[in-house]
């Protein structure tokens, strides 16, 4: 089962809302809405824990937090939430992924600029440890996907 944050239910649609407005109150909520939509998944993946799950924003959500409260959140949460098998933080060069969010055509959210994302990837890169796989996205091509795909089938044994 795919769990992509924020999802498409009610609390994941709010998120996705104030993601693409602006200011400190729409951030709070982004993060308070966010935070409720990936509980949603954990509550439903407690639910069946045999099946198996891809939690997409999941963790690593805590580096949008503000740099100061980032490691706290990401401690505190990892401490809760189930630690996945395979935790892959995709790595991506902000100028890449911004060429491909305009791509995409669609509205952008609050932390989709390049400054923004530079933030939030040095905050993300400082929480991973070495429970993470990194996979370059930065790359055109199919070459992340193949590494994706390596370090899963890899994981299934």
């Amino acid at each position: 089962m795919l769990r992509s944050h924020p999802s498409k239910g009610g609390a994941g649609r709010l998120a996705k809302r104030f993601l693409q407005d602006s200011g400190p109150v729409a951030r709070l909520l982004a993060t308070l809405f966010f935070t409720v939509n990936v509980l949603e998944s954990v509550r439903q993946y407690k639910k069946d824990p045999q099946r198996t799950f891809v939690f997409v924003r999941y963790l690593l959500g805590t580096a949008y937090l503000p740099a100061a409260l980032a490691p706290s959140g990401y401690m505190v949460f990892r401490r809760l939430l189930p630690f996945p098998d395979l935790a892959i933080f995709i790595d991506i060069e902000p100028e890449v992924a911004a060429t491909r969010i305009k791509a995409r055509g669609l509205a952008p959210e609050m932390f989709e600029t390049v400054e923004r994302m530079e933030t939030v990837r040095r905050i993300a890169r400082k929480l991973v440890s070495d429970e993470w796989a990194t996979v370059d996205n930065s790359i055109d091509g199919e070459q992340p996907f193949l590494e994706t795909e390596r370090l899963v089938s890899r994981m299934l044994g």
